[in-house]
């Protein structure tokens, strides 16, 4: 593991201390305050930091259990806040063991909400294991279901300044969490659970799951928060049994207790030392200051951005390059002094759970002997990850655990936003499946090989590159676990991932051995089994997909792709040469009859040709002699045998060139982003035992991009205006221009990005989001106005209030003066440019505000006549009001122009709108066309074949594919998707605007 701070050697090690409270909790205010004690006791550790943090419920034995892990007499247990006590290692030389106890959350949740989520925070982000700690009485899950305190670390905690698209937040951050560990207390003893426990590795999935479509529950929080998951559970400590008694920590304890508390300590002992995002290992001067700064941020309810933080430390604490300790390099771990080496290992009790490395320290030490200089710390580019030149597991297959998804792999998968070519490959187990999938990448070698008898590939493994020959496009390659070995055992995976792989791609191959005989089709029977494992159409009380139309699955699935390997015969049917593609169909053609053996036969044939009516075939003899099998990754291809060359050529060609990007029904293109979540959904599915529905899978996805396609919308919209936008405009027409030609933008953002959103929601929220960014960006132009008349006012007339001042006008015949001074005021204030559309309303408060003084002036004027007084006063006042019209009409013109705007808005939104729909209509029609002309060619070889029931059964699924195509050519389709939005737009629109363009809408409706 890379280091950055410089640890002591062992002589220098941490003798036991004291429990001492570290964070107080300040039981007026709720906040947190750090023991300056206590930081200076941490920052003394400078060794390697193992630091684990228990939380839970009060009076669930928390401190107890701390006592026992540290073999220490009995503490009095945290006060109030978070109490720490250091001390060595007890199993890794060279490191420290930090203990941080937790005072107990009370029982009702509102008791101190907000002082305990900081608490739960700052224990989460401190630790390098968390446990949360509670008692089994009732329901466990129950108990589980009370750390509602997770809910609050996506709001409170980031990794990156800005995780907006591409880059999903919860991803990232489950991987650069601790393990979480939880110990359920005082439950019965159990031998049989505690045995499977053991089994499975106390995985906490294995026992505690979130019930079907409970997405939003407690326990699929905290699945999809932390990345590992631990569950241990302990029978009441004491001899007697009893529960809710505790023993003395050095005391007497109940054997299965011990044993229990034996598993924990052997868990958590052996997890890996705390650790910033890129893998530097912390010392206790870096994790002081990384406390100091989160409770800081905690304080100030600002979101803590770990990024930030952790490079703020690290550009403080990296030391220069010394002997025996050096600054880390990109390119891996440090090299220390043999003593210290072992000190570095990285000890990981689940291998499979990764953790993404946001930063990464780089060696810039002196070269030229001056004494060594600071290393840089480098921020990590999450861009990076498109680059990535390997395969990584996407779906691990676990013993005893089933299907997970690699959460490094998803990130790196997310990280794409170009469409996404898919290509996935499934075959039985060693038949050369990695090798060929190589061959695609342009490769000899990534995907493993194997050379033994032994299946090498386990679950489902993803090679991302540039795709070849499209450019702006992202070829996929999936390289699946093979099917059928004997060494599983049970094979009850198989199948899901041959559904996966069907799933996920966009081109399907099917690699087998020697010839497409009886017994090639009997061990593609996965296929036949598909529908009994996926679920077209989402609908209430629906049964697997046995008994749906068979042509949905058709417009979901993948072109298919046969690979034949080490094939020796000739391509000659009856006398003449044929090609793989003939020879596939003829192995294709079903048997006549209706007994047992005709049923079996026809089967998986007619599933083949049911669900992938686009259908390739390519055979291949060896690739090489069979001495030289084993090393194929190593041979050049001159020494590959010529016919192999030239046959994978035309293979990989074919693919380059016809396999489509992954789309879902209707021509919407998947991106990485969007392939990473359908990932999820589906293996999700599959843990839960829920059969994947198809078109769940799409809705589920269209909500979470539709919601980034609004995001992304106002986000061009702001681009679009520009950061300094000039302000404030001359006319209010000047800034509606601006706002329309922004909406305009953000409105084919949307359109590009968004799919299936048949209610208008995220549309309507788009033009109410939309809406309020006019009325701000007015109010901004007003004030921007109304700041910049006020200063040219302030200029103008300063002359005129020192006359005033001085008494200038209190003379005979001063206001007349005074009326001649303040016109030539008006005059230079009305030929300053730029005051915006503020200048009449201001010119008009201001004026009025120093009518008192002109009143005043003219009553001491004593060259006017009394008569000439009044005339001079209704002059006055005529002048004011003949203002107060023009500034009236101004405001009614305003008026008019904004609601002209909402009206050209919504004719926007529908013309948008309208366009996009044409382009879906365009593009179901033309699948639904595919599909027909696809089903009729099966229907014409059914009735050469003879089958005239199969032939009816296609007639019959013809006969409802027109009828959809009928339904959605008619005008209707378009009209009521613009209907429902003029609807909406009535609710969204202010004052009686939105009603007017409803009813126009309507009507618009009614004539298409």
């Amino acid at each position: 593991m890379p280091r950055g701070p410089r640890f002591l050697p062992p002589a220098e090690a941490p003798a036991p201390m004291e429990p001492v409270c570290l964070v107080e909790r300040v039981p007026t205010s709720g906040m947190l305050r750090v023991n300056p004690s206590a930081l200076r006791q941490l920052r003394m550790l400078a060794q390697p930091l193992h630091v684990l943090a228990v939380f839970g419920p009060r009076r669930t034995g928390k401190s107890f259990l701390l006592d026992q892990l540290a073999g220490a007499a009995a503490g009095s247990g945290p006060q109030r806040g978070i109490w720490m006590r250091c001390l060595s290692h007890p199993t890794r030389a060279q490191h420290s063991l930090v203990l941080l106890d937790t005072e107990g959350f009370p029982d009702h949740e509102q008791d101190d909400k907000d002082a305990f989520s900081r608490l739960f925070v700052l224990n989460v982000l401190l630790s390098s294991v968390f446990v949360y700690n509670s008692c089994g009485d009732g329901d466990p899950q129950a108990q589980l279901e009370r750390l509602t305190y997770v809910r609050e670390l996506p709001r409170r905690v980031r990794v990156l300044p800005e995780c907006c698209e591409p880059w999903d937040s919860g991803v990232l951050l489950s991987t650069v969490l601790p393990a979480f560990v939880w110990c359920l207390r005082d439950v019965a003893p159990d031998p049989q659970l505690d045995w499977e426990l053991e089994e499975e590795q106390h995985n906490l999935d294995s026992t505690v799951s979130a019930a079907p479509g409970a997405d939003h529950s407690l326990t699929r929080c905290i699945q999809s928060t932390f990345s590992c998951r631990k569950l241990f559970r302990f029978c009441p400590p004491g001899l007697d049994g009893e529960w809710g008694t505790l023993p003395a920590p050095l005391g007497p304890l109940h054997p299965t207790f011990q044993r229990q508390l034996e598993h924990f300590q052997q868990y958590v002992l052996s997890c890996e030392p705390k650790g910033t995002l890129g893998k530097h290992l912390v010392d206790g001067t870096f994790l002081a200051g990384m406390l100091e700064r989160i409770v800081e941020l905690l304080g100030r309810d600002e979101a803590i951005l770990l990024q930030e933080v952790c490079k703020e430390l690290l550009e403080a604490t990296i030391p220069h390059e010394v002997e025996g300790c050096r600054t880390p390099s990109p390119s891996g771990p440090v090299l220390e002094s043999r003593g210290a080496a072992s000190a570095t290992q990285l000890l990981r009790p689940d291998p499979k759970v990764e953790a993404v490395v946001i930063l990464q320290a780089s060696a810039a030490s002196d070269r030229g002997g001056t004494g060594g200089a600071s290393a840089q710390v480098s921020l990590w580019d999450p861009a990076q990850a498109t680059s990535a030149t390997g395969p990584i597991c996407l779906v691990e297959n676990v013993p005893s655990h089933g299907l997970k998804v690699n959460r490094e792999a998803l990130v790196q998968l997310q990280a794409r936003s170009q469409p996404v070519v898919v290509v996935a490959i499934a075959g039985l187990y060693r038949t050369g499946k990695s090798y060929l999938m190589n061959r695609l990448a342009g490769k000899k070698t990534g995907f493993s090989l194997g050379s033994t008898i032994q299946s090498h590939t386990k679950g489902i493994w993803m090679w991302c590159v540039p795709h070849p020959r499209q450019p702006g496009h992202t070829l996929v390659l999936l390289d699946t676990e093979g099917l059928g070995d004997v060494e599983k055992g049970d094979a009850k995976n198989d199948t899901w991932i041959f559904a996966l792989a069907v799933l996920l791609s966009s081109t399907l191959i099917y690699n087998s051995l020697g010839v497409i005989d009886q017994c090639a089709m009997d061990q593609l029977h996965y296929v036949t089994e598909l529908t009994e494992h996926i679920q077209a159409k989402a609908a209430p009380g629906a049964s697997p997909a046995a008994e749906e139309d068979g042509a949905q699955f058709v417009r979901f699935f993948p072109a298919f792709v046969w690979a034949v390997r080490d094939f020796t015969l000739q391509l000659r049917l009856d006398g003449r040469d044929i090609t793989a593609d003939e020879y596939l169909e003829h192995t294709l053609r079903l048997k006549p009859g209706g007994g047992r053996v005709a049923q079996t036969y026809n089967l998986p044939r007619q599933c083949l040709r049911h669900f992938f009516p686009t259908r390739k075939c390519f055979v291949f003899e060896q690739p090489a002699r069979g001495q030289d099998l084993h090393r194929l990754e190593e041979l050049h291809d001159n020494q590959l045998n010529l016919g192999f060359r030239e046959q994978a050529a035309r293979f990989c060609a074919h693919i380059w060139a016809t396999a489509q990007a992954k789309a879902l029904p209707g021509g919407h293109v998947v991106t990485g982003k969007m392939l990473g979540d359908l990932v999820v959904t589906y293996v999700d599915a599959i843990r839960s035992g829920v059969v994947p529905c198809l078109e769940s899978a799409v809705l589920a996805l269209a909500q979470v991009e539709n919601s980034a396609a609004v995001e992304a919308a106002m986000a061009r919209y702001s681009a679009a205006l520009g950061p300094e936008l000039a302000l404030p405009t001359e006319t209010l027409l000047e800034l509606l221009a601006l706002h329309a030609q922004a909406e305009r933008e953000a409105l084919r953002t949307f359109m590009a990005r968004a799919f299936k959103d048949d209610t208008r929601q995220f549309q309507t929220e788009l033009m109410r989001r939309l809406e309020q960014q006019k009325e701000e960006l007015c109010q901004r132009n007003e004030r921007a106005s109304l700041e910049r008349c006020q200063a040219v006012l302030a200029e103008v007339s300063r002359d005129l209030d020192a006359c005033i001042r001085d008494g200038f006008y209190a003379v005979p015949g001063g206001y007349q003066r005074f009326l001649g001074d303040r016109q030539e005021m008006v005059e230079r204030y009305q030929q300053v440019p730029g005051k915006g559309i503020k200048a009449n309303a201001t010119l008009q408060d201001f004026l009025a505000s120093r009518e008192p003084m002109a009143q005043a002036i003219l009553r001491v004027d004593r060259a006017l006549m009394e008569t000439e007084k009044e005339v001079e006063a209704q002059r006055t006042r005529a002048e004011a009001a003949e203002r107060e019209q023009e500034l009236l009409q101004q405001e009614q013109a305003e008026l008019q122009q904004k609601l002209e705007e909402q009206r050209r808005s919504h004719e926007e939104h529908v013309r948008q709108l309208e366009e996009t729909l044409q382009r879906e209509q365009k593009a179901l029609l033309e699948e639904l066309d595919r599909t027909v002309a696809q089903k009729l060619q099966e229907q014409e070889a059914l009735l050469r074949e003879g089958f005239r029931k199969e032939s009816a059964r296609v007639g019959e699924e013809l006969r409802r594919l027109r009828e959809e195509s009928s339904a959605i050519s008619q005008p209707s389709w378009i009209s009521a998707a613009l209907t429902l939005l003029g609807d909406v737009a009535s609710l969204v629109l202010p004052c009686f605007m939105g009603k007017v363009v409803g009813l126009g809408t309507r009507l618009l409706g009614r004539f298409l």
